[in-house]
């Protein structure tokens, strides 16, 4: 009895003081046991409250930010530290819009919502975005950052759960992009690498430049799975990590924007997964049971371009159970593209009508920037050619051997320009002369160039030290 009562005393004691604690907000923001509320307000602009709201919970350890009204309108709000969840009702029932012009976006990317350290989930919201720098440059929707005032404290688990985020592609003013895990700015980009992990589920991202981009060191985890994405610049693009992805089940359609400079690479490619000399020593990537949908605006789109320039990595992949949805109009681009790549499996995968090459696998040109290596390792089994319609469905490119295409794929077009991998069933043998002869009829970028294009372009958003 004297313990039950003792712990009656604690609890209203507690409670006392939690309700007592001083929110130093406005009436928008209140307490509702755990949970912080925060209200819209009729001035139109809900910043100073999310941000007062971001800021008690991380001081007084709540781990719960309701937002309880339908609309809401932001500029940047940011949190070091904060362990929880900021939640809306759901996607239908809670609009968040940045600002057009309220994010300084002069020295580094923009944010909109940016956590740096600490365990953060956003989830059950529509946010709409535009063009929210004042600026120019460029802005992160959601960002997961180490911490920019201490580099060696760079833990961060991210989450974003059924969010939906629409951007005005390219008829907005600036660069966008959706989620970002990265080192933050100021930190050594490959030093200081971000550590933890991020997870995307059952979100929708569309009309952005830009939809996941994630450099993560030490192995971390990612997860992007049951998404959707369409009219994207780039929907996933990973560049010197070294972290373990799994992108599963996902339908992210690519090459269906056409209004973006050619020189960007921008509207062409689905997955992007690139490498320099600052890249981490390896990197792991699992691609299951997505479906791929080409929009056949360009002769040269790619559902899955991969590469490694300046020196080698050990990169680990596994592309499995997918579906690439083709077009006619695609005759220069691939469902997958390996370049200077080693030690992959290509299995279970079904392609449909036509692209360029369903499967091209070769050494890079060293004089363009890739590394130029013998390629070996890879194994293409078990997938289904039958309903392809490419001239040719696999390439098997300059210094490769030792590859593996297994029987009972649908008898598969084989082009095998070294006449050194293991192929045990095609429709035709080794057709080099033929190899040559389309790469006549490619457009002026091909997947090496494109593969540049996006390079160069993603290298402008990575943050430099000071």
């Amino acid at each position: 009895m004297r313990v039950m009562l003792l712990l009656s005393a604690f609890l209203v004691f507690t409670s006392a003081e939690v309700t007592g604690q001083n929110l130093s907000c406005s009436d928008a923001v209140t307490l509702n046991g755990g949970t912080i509320e925060v209200a819209s307000v009729n001035s139109g602009d809900d910043t100073e409250n999310l941000q007062c709201a971001l800021d008690f919970a991380v001081e007084a350890g709540f781990q719960d930010i309701f937002l309880s009204s339908s609309d809401y309108v932001i500029g940047g709000v940011s949190g070091r530290g904060f362990q929880g969840d900021i939640r809306g009702k759901s996607k239908g029932a809670t609009l968040v819009t940045v600002q057009n012009g309220s994010l300084n976006c002069s020295e580094a990317i923009g944010t909109a919502m940016e956590f740096q350290v600490g365990n953060v989930s956003v989830r059950n919201m529509t946010i709409s975005v535009d063009s929210p720098c004042a600026d120019g440059n460029a802005a992160s929707v959601i960002a997961f950052y180490s911490n920019a005032d201490n580099c060696a404290a760079r833990t961060v688990f991210g989450n974003v759960d059924r969010v939906v985020i629409n951007g005005s592609g390219t008829q907005g003013s600036d660069t966008v992009i959706g989620i970002t895990a990265d080192v933050a700015p100021g930190c050594d980009s490959s030093a200081q690498k971000m550590l933890g992990t991020l997870k995307v589920n059952r979100s929708e991202l569309s009309d952005l430049e830009f939809g996941i981009r994630t450099s993560i060191g030490g192995g971390g985890q990612v997860d992007i799975n049951y998404n959707t994405m369409t009219r994207m610049g780039l929907p996933v693009s990973i560049l010197n990590a070294n972290q373990s992805t799994t992108i599963l089940a996902n339908k992210i359609s690519f090459n269906d924007v056409d209004s973006y400079e050619a020189s960007s690479g921008l509207g062409t490619t689905a997955i992007y997964i690139g490498s320099t000399a600052a890249s981490p020593d390896t990197n792991t990537t699992t691609i299951k049971n997505n479906t791929f949908t080409d929009g056949g605006l360009s002769a040269g789109g790619v559902a899955v371009l991969v590469g490694q320039t300046d020196k080698g990595i050990s990169h680990s992949m596994v592309v499995a159970g997918n579906t690439f949805q083709g077009v006619p109009a695609n005759t220069a681009g691939a469902g997958l593209v390996a370049i200077d790549t080693n030690d992959g499996l290509i299995s279970g995968n079904r392609f449909l009508s036509a692209a360029g090459t369903w499967i091209d696998i070769s050494s890079g040109n060293a004089s363009q920037g890739f590394v130029g290596r013998d390629i070996l390792g890879w194994a293409v089994v078990a997938n289904e050619f039958s309903g392809s319609t490419a001239n040719t469905d696999i390439s098997l490119g300059e210094r490769t051997s030792g590859i593996i295409v297994g029987r009972s794929q649908g008898f598969p077009k084989v082009d095998d320009l070294t006449g050194e991998n293991d192929v045990l069933e095609s429709y035709t043998t080794s057709n080099t002369a033929l190899a040559q002869q389309r790469s006549l009829l490619r457009p002026t970028a091909d997947p090496a160039e494109i593969f540049h294009m996006q390079l160069m372009t993603l290298m402008r958003l990575v943050p430099f030290s000071d």
